[in-house]
């Protein structure tokens, strides 16, 4: 189930649309949190990581409202609920796993 978020996230009108939102307020929130730093020339290799995350986030906020908009419209799990399934299915696998432990002993 998890594959259908992804194959909707990986669609080319979401990576797209997320791409130039990411271009548009990632270079703004760039400016605002590290344009200081570049109009100094002290940008180092930790600064210029940041810069990258600074377009990350973004990014992932849009593909990520794009791809929920369309599971609510198709009816389809959001990652929300798909994500709590796995967990759950891991804490029970987890809590099965550690009762075997203690009743062997």
């Amino acid at each position: 189930m998890i594959n259908i978020w992804f194959q909707i996230a990986l669609q080319r009108n979401i990576v797209l649309r997320a791409f130039k939102l990411a271009l548009i307020v990632g270079s703004i929130l760039m400016l605002i949190n590290h344009g200081d730093v570049m109009l100094n020339n002290e940008l180092s290799q930790k600064g210029f990581i940041k810069i990258i995350v600074t377009y990350f986030v973004p990014y992932c906020v849009s593909t990520y409202s794009s791809t929920e908009a369309i599971c609510a419209i198709e009816n389809k799990p959001s990652i929300n609920k798909l994500m709590a399934s796995f967990f759950i299915q891991k804490v029970y696998k987890l809590k099965d796993y550690v009762l075997t432990i203690l009743h062997s002993r």
